[in-house]
């Protein structure tokens, strides 16, 4: 068994489009298949079908796609056998999971439904449910097509998020209803594990912290438990470190303020709480491989 990551898949030069966080190919077929049995995948898969058939074992449990059936792929999974008949047109959406991290930000109650897909990840989708899908999936062909400047990928991501958000509301619509009156937050939820719950409650400060915080031991303050245990439940759940998010929400704040703010570098890194111009100026050059001042010239320029 051996695992495939997000970048590994990057290289691949058959996908429709290609981002930092989301990758699409029209047609499943053109993959070498057998190079995905019995691996496992660190990134998530939207699998549409929409001829013929394709039959897979995920985990153990064997699911059959015919044409309007939609599947979700969830990270860790082990693949094995993958069988598609010779008619099958299959759509794949892959996206890393820091795509989906950043979607949830917006609901804190969204990890029910998330939990859901986990346990029921095939869907027969409706008429109106096949007809949006391939309105959004078209969406982002076209924008592949599209001459692309400097919001070409601010464009993308937040129709990716529209995306995924709309899933969750057609997830929604099969699972359970939960009277509203009656949800509680998944803290306490006796049926989610310990290191999901302290995973969700880190993404949830991180989000709330806006990138002004980032260090470790205070997230892992604030959960009651050690730097240790959060960095292990952290790993567990997305396969990347506490640390590795925090710096990743943090420049992407950073990003937004240099390229569409009006605020002096300054100014920005005195809201971030950095403690230096100097530290700032060190810290956006490690991430991003420029100075500050060099690459908000280099996105006024491409605007």
């Amino acid at each position: 068994m051996r695992n495939i990551y997000f970048d590994d898949l990057r290289k691949n030069h058959l996908f429709d489009y290609k981002d930092v966080d989301l990758l699409v190919i029209d047609d499943i077929t053109r993959l070498q298949l057998a190079d995905y049995e019995n691996t496992t995948l660190a990134f998530v898969l939207a699998v549409f079908c929409v001829e013929g058939r394709l039959q897979t074992t995920v985990d153990g449990r064997e699911y059959r796609l015919n044409p309007g059936d939609f599947f979700i792929y969830t990270p860790r999974w082990l693949i094995g056998e993958i069988l598609i008949s010779p008619n099958a047109k299959v759509k794949v959406i892959a996206f890393a999971e820091r795509a989906i991290d950043r979607s949830l930000y917006l609901n804190k109650y969204a990890w029910k439904t998330v939990d859901y897909v986990k346990s029921n990840p095939l869907f027969t989708l409706s008429e109106q449910e096949r007809q949006v899908f391939i309105h959004y999936y078209q969406l982002l062909m076209f924008k592949k097509q599209s001459t692309r400047g400097s919001f070409h990928s601010d464009v993308v991501r937040l129709l990716f998020q529209a995306f995924i958000l709309e899933f969750l509301m057609l997830v929604d619509r099969r699972r359970i209803d939960i009277p509203e009156h009656d949800s509680i937050a998944e803290e306490e939820d006796s049926s989610v594990r310990q290191p999901v719950l302290i995973y969700r409650r880190f993404m949830r400060l991180l989000a709330e912290s806006g990138g002004r915080t980032r260090s470790v031991s205070f997230f892992a303050n604030q959960l009651n438990v050690t730097p240790k245990y959060l960095s292990a439940c952290v790993k567990e759940e997305c396969g990347n470190t506490p640390l590795a998010l925090i710096h990743e929400t943090t420049i992407s704040i950073i990003r937004q303020q240099l390229r569409y703010s009006n605020k002096s570098i300054k100014e920005i890194c005195a809201e971030l709480d950095f403690p230096t111009l100097s530290f700032f100026g060190k810290f956006v050059r490690e991430h991003l491989g420029m100075s500050p001042t060099e690459y908000r010239q280099k996105h006024l320029e491409e605007g």
